[in-house]
């Protein structure tokens, strides 16, 4: 009789890839912060460290790119085809409520609009399909 408890090659290539995107996120955000608040609060607003910090965020955004693509390709069909479809879903919502976000401050109604609010959006609007997807999916 085979052992239940035993990962199979599939579970444990995806945990594998989820630890690495959880550390190269991490390190995105970590450099996003030191780019955003180092050069005010650390180095004085020298022009040199400020754009190594601009390109630590970059190299570290490329590192998590690549470690999302890695998890991608070790997920099982359906996951996979979740993560897609909600990633299509984002995108869409991201397009409509940027362009409505970007017309208040012509319209009057905001008085200015700030870019990184759009992260917000991108980031509630992915987690919201892949749960509703998903728990679609499962429930069939």
């Amino acid at each position: 009789m085979a052992d239940t408890r035993t990962e199979t090659s599939l579970q444990a290539g995806l945990k594998k890839s989820t630890f690495q995107l959880f550390l190269a996120t991490g390190a995105w955000v970590g450099s996003t912060a030191l780019m955003s608040f180092g050069p005010s609060r650390f180095w004085d607003f020298d022009t040199t460290v400020t754009f190594l910090a601009i390109a630590a965020n970059l190299i570290a955004g490329g590192f998590m790119l690549h470690s999302f693509f890695r998890h991608l390709k070790n997920m099982d069909e359906l996951q996979r085809q979740t993560h897609l479809e909600a990633m299509a879903l984002t995108l869409g919502i991201t397009m409509v409520l940027t362009v409505t976000y970007g017309a208040l401050p012509q319209a009057n109604l905001l008085t200015s609009a700030q870019p990184a609010n759009v992260l917000f959006v991108i980031g509630i609007s992915y987690i919201l399909s892949v749960i509703t997807l998903w728990l679609r999916r499962t429930s069939e």
